[in-house]
């Protein structure tokens, strides 16, 4: 279901920032992220790619909401940092994780297709899920 595009990247000019560097391994997990996603058969959310506010990673987000009620039933994120991955639920604006299994939080190593592979698996799973407050 191609509602719109998958994992896309934000840009920090239109708030005044800097643009993105991101370097090649990067882009080559976000295509590939883009790739598994295009096949994916669940409903579009939206999602974006850009940096965590310390710039350490490279972050690919997916927010689950209620259009209706205007509600944010919650928030998924891989943050890419090279040969591993750390991805979970997000627990705050930040973008940190909830480090504990039963919140969807795993480490990967590996190389990019490798992880963009295990990671775009899990995000198809998320998605899965039923949706709604206390869902989860």
């Amino acid at each position: 279901m191609d509602d719109g595009d998958w994992f896309e990247i934000e840009d920090p000019e239109e708030y005044g920032e800097e643009p993105w560097d991101f370097d090649e391994a990067e882009l080559a997990f976000v295509a590939a992220l883009r790739t598994r996603a295009a096949r994916w058969q669940v409903p579009w959310a939206h999602s974006w790619v850009g940096r965590p506010e310390d710039g350490a990673s490279l972050l690919v987000h997916i927010t689950l909401v209620d259009e209706a009620r205007r509600l944010v039933l919650s928030e998924w994120a891989v943050h890419f940092h090279g040969g591993h991955v750390r991805a979970g639920k997000v627990s705050d604006q930040l973008y940190h994780l909830h480090e504990s299994p039963e919140q969807g939080f795993f480490r990967a190593s590996g190389t990019v297709e490798e992880l963009a592979d295990r990671c775009a698996g899990w995000f198809e799973s998320v998605l899965r899920r039923p949706a709604g407050p206390g869902s989860e």
